[in-house]
Parts: structure tokens; C-alpha cells; sequence
């Protein structure tokens, strides 16, 4: 089961206690759903339990029993089939023969606890969230630009929210979708329909990735800085070589001498180690300085 299923089971489970709250939800559930006027009321879904709860909330808010149908492809059909049962229903939710394009009516939503369960509703319908081992990307999906965009401007000026963000809203085929890749909006977002659960695990696969993307770019530091170590340790190794060959190290300063040799029985030590094994400790700067003097000299010899 993929984590979007998870989180609308889990919205599916929320209770509702208020009336108010009911008649939000259901007109989330119906507006954002496949088909919402006098002509069509549906929704089709693979998910069964979202197709019960659409077709029990229709019953329990407004009085009318829709029909449930399974077809052959393993999806549920919900619809009010008779006119006179769709008619209640948009009049129950403020809508009339006249409305010609499908808005947000917040005279459903009435109060502060109501806005949570619009949300949830809507989602219910549209919306989808991905695995966040995987990306971070929520969406809600609907073939109307005017109701997208209302949608959109709910959601942003939702007091739970713990910070501001604006909605990106983009044109998918014939579909309007608002997007949301931030992980901090898509816990808000959790959280505020009612997904508490499904925000937490949400909020500990996002700190998993991100300790083991830390400790990805402190291994990949250290890779790089002992590649680079080795780097240089290859061309001090074969300076001294050269040097050994022609003029011989004896012709070395003394000091020279020392980190010379020092080096050459220890290609693996870094600078600091090559410090601390010196008769008299030096930094780290002053051993890579003899080191580059010694390379020096090396290519300095025809």
C-alpha cells in the first residue's frame, strides 16, 4: 500500500462530531469529487473505503442514498442518479441552475474547526501524496481553473499553518494541479486535515534522509580529502625518489632530511601525523612547505 493510501485511510478514520463540521466535509468531499451539479454528482475511485465514506457522508448530510457500483476494472462508481436527489443536494450547498462555474461557497465552512474538514474532504477527492523516502510532493488535481485557484488561496491562508507559503499552481493536460514540495507545507498540510500519524512518519523519514545525506557528504569529504592526501603524497614519494637517484638525499638541508625520510617510509601519513613524528614538532603549514621544497629541488635536477 503506498503512503497516499495510507494517509487517506487514515483521514478516512478521523471522527466528526459536529454538524458544521459534517456539512464542510461533505462539500469538500462532493466539490473536489469527479462530478458536482445538477447534471452529475459522482466519484470514481479504486478505493473502496473512500467510496463507502463518500456515499455514508452524502446519506448523513443531506438525506439522500446515492448507489454504489463496482466495475469489471476494479473501480467504484458513486453517483446520485436521480435529478430531483441532485437538486437537494446542490441546494444544500448553495448552488442553483444559474451557477455557471464551480467556486469555494464559504458559507459551508463556518467556522475555524470547519475549514480542517473541507480540507480533508477536498483531499479525499484530489489529492495525493508521495512516499517521502522517495520526493516530497503533494498535490490536488481538479478540471476547474476557478476552483484551483480558490482551492489554492484556502489552503494558504490557513491559520494552522506554522509558516507562509504560496500554492505553485501548473496546467497538467486538462487538469488545473496545485503542488506543494516543501516538507515543512506538506506536514502542515498533514496535520491540519487530520493526518497526525502520517505527518510524524512523514517527519521522521524526512530526518532519516537527512542524517544519511550528512553522513553521504562527510564520507564523500573524507573520500575527496584522501584522495587527494594520497595525491600528493605519490609526487613527494617520487621527488624523493628522484632526488635519491641523482644527488642523493645526504645533499638535503637537514630538516629537509628528516621529512624526506619521514615521508618516504610513510606514504599514508597526513601532514598533522608527519608533525607529530618530527624531532621538533612543526605545523602543518611548515611540513607542507619542506615537502613542496623538497619537490622543488626534484624538478629543479635535469
Amino acid at each position: 500500500m503506498s503512503f497516499s493510501s495510507d494517509v487517506k485511510n487514515e483521514l478516512l478514520s478521523v471522527e466528526i462530531e459536529k454538524s458544521c463540521c459534517l456539512h464542510a466535509f461533505c462539500y469538500g468531499f462532493l466539490l473536489c469529487s469527479r462530478g458536482f451539479s445538477y447534471r452529475d454528482i459522482s466519484i470514481l475511485t479504486e478505493h473502496r473505503q473512500i467510496a463507502e465514506k463518500y456515499s455514508n457522508t452524502i446519506s448523513a448530510a443531506c438525506r439522500v442514498t446515492p448507489s454504489v457500483m463496482k466495475s469489471n476494472a476494479g473501480k467504484y462508481r458513486v453517483e446520485i442518479k436521480s435529478a430531483d436527489d441532485r437538486a437537494k443536494v446542490m441546494s444544500a450547498f448553495g448552488y442553483d441552475l444559474k451557477s455557471r462555474t464551480l467556486r469555494i461557497n464559504y458559507a459551508n465552512i463556518l467556522d475555524e474547526c470547519c475549514k480542517s474538514a473541507f480540507l480533508r474532504g477536498a483531499f479525499l477527492s484530489c489529492g495525493t501524496v508521495n512516499d517521502p523516502n522517495k520526493r516530497y510532493h503533494l498535490e490536488f488535481v481538479l478540471p476547474y481553473k476557478n476552483l484551483i485557484k480558490d482551492l489554492a488561496l484556502f489552503i494558504s491562508e490557513f491559520d494552522e499553518f506554522q509558516m507562509d507559503f504560496e500554492p505553485k499552481i501548473i496546467r497538467r493536460n486538462s487538469n488545473y494541479v496545485i503542488y506543494f514540495k516543501g516538507s515543512e507545507a506538506i506536514e502542515d498540510i498533514l496535520t491540519a486535515m487530520g493526518a497526525v500519524n502520517s505527518s510524524l512518519e512523514f517527519m521522521g523519514a524526512k530526518m532519516y534522509k537527512d542524517m544519511r545525506n550528512n553522513v553521504n557528504r562527510k564520507l564523500n569529504f573524507e573520500s575527496a580529502n584522501l584522495d587527494k592526501t594520497v595525491g600528493a603524497s605519490s609526487k613527494q614519494i617520487e621527488a624523493i625518489n628522484k632526488i635519491k637517484s641523482t644527488v642523493g638525499i645526504a645533499k638535503l638541508p637537514e630538516e629537509l632530511r628528516e621529512i624526506a625520510k619521514l615521508r618516504y617510509d610513510n606514504p599514508d601519513m597526513s601532514l598533522r601525523e608527519l608533525s607529530e613524528n618530527l624531532t621538533v614538532p612543526i605545523s602543518r603549514s611548515g611540513v607542507n612547505h619542506r615537502l613542496k621544497k623538497i619537490c622543488d629541488i626534484a624538478d629543479s635536477i635535469k
